[in-house]
């Protein structure tokens, strides 16, 4: 079956079963004439050939896998917060309930620390960061939020700080106006520090913090063992973006809660 037949079907399934939209991971057609009109999702830059040489079963574990990375990304992104999708694939269609991928990120789990709206903040300004990097080129960092007066007492500041004496309303993170000016001080060596309103309070200081009973996986450096040991010693959530990878992870009590791919790119025909 090829791919204009497979989304045209995705989209008659989506419109029977009153679905939210169809997640298309076929290659990025037009969508085909006299087809139901339900929104189009398209995930783009996925490797999806690797596919065709697995079992059928195997086929199908690998794409729901990818359509529980897709929901976390809608959810983020475009609020879509329960409701049934339709996920299209080469070789299969699969039927998807948003609230699967929803609940594995289920903010609600870390509102005792920081409120759902600041933590979606810097969740969805990593991801940018994780996937633009800037001038080129991949970047790491971290943000910590918490009480930030014990963040400081836990850290020091490495560079003149650049939100020093800055206005509030330049220091939200919430606002998107000012994810740019983020996004270039990310290039500095440091964490990002916010309060639990999402006020950036610092940018470029160093954790200072022993990692004792912290046990992470292989592979993760300096950068996720400070940001999961200041998690184990106060109440604060840390948010760290890989450098090598782009992975976007989240910490509480030294351990990694979360962790969110950002090689998934989504944009919305509909």
């Amino acid at each position: 079956m090829n791919d204009d037949l497979m989304l045209a079907t995705a989209c008659e399934v989506a419109a029977k079963i009153g679905a939210r939209a169809v997640v298309s991971f076929v290659d990025l057609i037009p969508v085909p004439p006299g087809a139901p009109d339900v929104p189009i999702i398209r995930v783009q830059e996925l490797q999806l050939d690797v596919l065709k040489d697995l079992t059928m079963h195997d086929i199908l574990e690998v794409s729901e896998r990818h359509m529980m990375d897709a929901a976390i990304h809608i959810y983020l992104r475009r609020n879509l917060e329960s409701g049934l999708v339709v996920g299209v694939f080469p070789y299969a269609i699969i039927i998807y309930d948003i609230e699967e991928g929803k609940n594995f990120i289920n903010l609600k789990d870390f509102s005792d620390i920081v409120p759902r709206e600041v933590l979606h903040a810097v969740l969805t300004l990593a991801l940018e960061i994780a996937v633009e990097g800037r001038e080129g080129r991949s970047i790491g960092t971290a943000f910590i939020i918490g009480d930030p007066e014990e963040i400081f007492r836990h850290s020091h500041q490495a560079i003149l700080n650049p939100y020093q004496g800055q206005p509030a309303a330049l220091r939200d993170i919430k606002n998107k106006n000012n994810w740019e000016s983020v996004k270039e001080f990310a290039q500095l060596d440091g964490v990002f520090v916010i309060d639990k309103s999402g006020e950036i309070r610092s940018a470029g200081r160093y954790l200072d913090v022993t990692g004792r009973g912290i046990s992470l996986p292989g592979g993760l450096g300096g950068r996720h063992r400070a940001t999961a040991s200041i998690t184990y010693a106060i109440p604060a959530i840390g948010i760290t973006v890989s450098e090598s990878g782009g992975m976007v992870r989240v910490f509480r009590d030294g351990i990694c809660k979360i962790g969110i791919r950002s090689d998934i790119r989504i944009r919305s025909d509909g």
